[in-house]
């Protein structure tokens, strides 16, 4: 088909990192520019070390990760840890984040009444962020008020053993909602008091940025993160100003933070003062692609 319809530049986008394999393939046989796109990790992605790997076929993932960025004309990441990683096999890597689109009528939604702590999608056992709970427990225990407003609300599927130890909380305090379409995710983004985010506690949680910070951003709440403080999401709640985050042991800190919060709810003052999050728009992202399609087909 190719060699019928030729092209200027073949992108490949994993996972599947296959087809970063086809990808090379096509480069070697038909001498057409590529670009390989990481929209995650290969290698160092958070469930690999879980993986019922050889050491034989641990050793051939690594080789064919190299292999691909290095015979790559560029390579596309979704973080500066990424980044930092490639550029010893590839001088031609440059950041590209996920992010968001852009939504209509977020004026009329309304902040919920309780003060709502919302995570969006899966919260496996990596993810669970304990200190928080811990926190989340104390206060209720010694602060009625607090007891009263608290509403954990996870939207997605949730792990066993994190249902087990949000056991903890009165039923009332905690609600569970299955799989729910993309415009209805949103209008709870917007209408929840404070966001969760919580990076996987593994060995490359540095590396870690999920998809959802950037639908947090568009929804324009404040974002509680538990991870890395000197993480790739890090970077981007300290550009924006769109939350904190605190190491997965910090709780001494969390808890006079969440105690903040808390009482900017109580007089109806909790609002976020984000900037520079124009730029994790897709019109922005997709410029910027553009810009490297251009440079390495000149």
């Amino acid at each position: 088909y190719l060699k019928e319809n030729p092209v200027d530049v073949i992108i490949t986008s994993g996972p599947p990192h296959s087809l970063h394999l086809i990808g090379m393939k096509l480069k070697s046989k038909l001498n057409v520019k590529w670009i390989s796109d990481f929209r995650d990790p290969w290698t160092n992605i958070d469930y690999f070390h879980r993986l019922p790997l050889s050491n034989q076929s641990l050793t051939k993932h690594q080789q064919l990760e190299e292999s691909v960025v290095k015979n790559s004309d560029h390579v596309i990441v979704v973080g500066n840890t990424m980044k930092q990683e490639f550029l010893a096999y590839n001088a031609q890597v440059d950041v590209i984040s996920n992010g968001f689109d852009t939504y209509q009528n977020d004026e009329d939604i309304v902040l919920d009444d309780e003060f709502t702590i919302t995570h969006m999608g899966m919260m496996n056992a990596d993810r669970n962020p304990r200190s928080l709970w811990h926190v989340l427990k104390k206060l209720s225990d010694t602060n009625t008020d607090f007891k009263k407003a608290l509403k954990i609300r996870l939207i997605g599927k949730v792990a066993d053993e994190v249902k087990e130890e949000l056991m903890l909380f009165e039923k009332n305090q905690v609600e569970f909602i299955d799989y729910l379409n993309h415009t209805e995710v949103h209008k709870y983004q917007c209408a929840s008091q404070l966001l969760l985010l919580s990076i996987n506690n593994v060995p490359n949680a540095k590396g870690i940025v999920t998809g959802k910070i950037f639908e947090y951003l568009q929804a324009k709440r404040p974002i509680l993160a538990i991870g890395p403080e000197d993480g790739d999401a890090a970077d981007i709640l300290n550009t924006t100003k769109a939350g904190k985050i605190f190491d997965f042991r910090e709780e001494e800190k969390l808890e006079a933070y969440v105690s903040s919060l808390f009482a900017q709810y109580k007089v109806r003052n909790l609002v976020v003062d984000s900037n520079n999050i124009d730029g994790y728009h897709r019109k922005q992202l997709t410029k910027e692609l553009a810009r490297i399609i251009k440079k390495i087909n000149a």
